[in-house]
């Protein structure tokens, strides 16, 4: 994926309580941004690491570099924006892929029906510079329906490391 553009899709967003349609050109066209997906809002690694990892980190990322920090999960725009309020998250921005556009373009879909998840997105994170995938760590083992739920690699520690290179 590294090198390639980014799927060129629609979110459907919940912003003030009205539907809005946000593009993935609105978002990533002449900018630098960080990027991380996970399995699910309100799962434990993604509650108690991922996302609170990248909110603590904001500030630094943005000195590294990055016009923004966003969260994409297959989620639709109403569970991300309560989990976002839950978790008290104010800086980094969330993306809605409910309908996996996204994830299934960036070639990260998976399954997690042994956990009764459905079709979900695999862990990992990127650095897209206008709308181009500059690098990306994708978290080991993604098959369907995994047992293992690794978290090695698209934290923001890793991402700011590669930043203050």
């Amino acid at each position: 994926m590294e090198g390639n553009k980014i799927p060129q899709v629609t979110f459907k967003c919940r912003v003030d309580g009205d539907w809005q349609d946000v593009t993935t050109e609105d978002l990533f066209a002449g900018k630098k941004i960080g990027i991380f997906s996970l399995p699910g809002a309100f799962t434990p690694t993604c509650s108690s690491e991922q996302l609170p990892g990248y909110e603590e980190k904001y500030a630094e990322l943005k000195a590294a570099g990055l016009d923004e920090v966003y969260c994409v999960s297959v989620n639709d725009a109403f569970v991300m924006n309560a989990w976002f309020r839950d978790q008290k998250i104010t800086q980094v921005k969330c993306i809605p892929d409910g309908n996996l556009d996204f994830t299934k373009g960036i070639g990260q879909f998976t399954t997690f029906r042994n956990r009764g998840f459905g079709n979900r997105s695999w862990r990992y994170s990127a650095v897209i510079q206008d709308q181009i995938v500059e690098k990306m760590w994708i978290e080991p083992g993604n098959c369907a329906d995994s047992e293992a739920d690794p978290f090695e690699v698209s934290d923001a520690g890793t991402m700011l490391e590669y930043l203050n290179q």
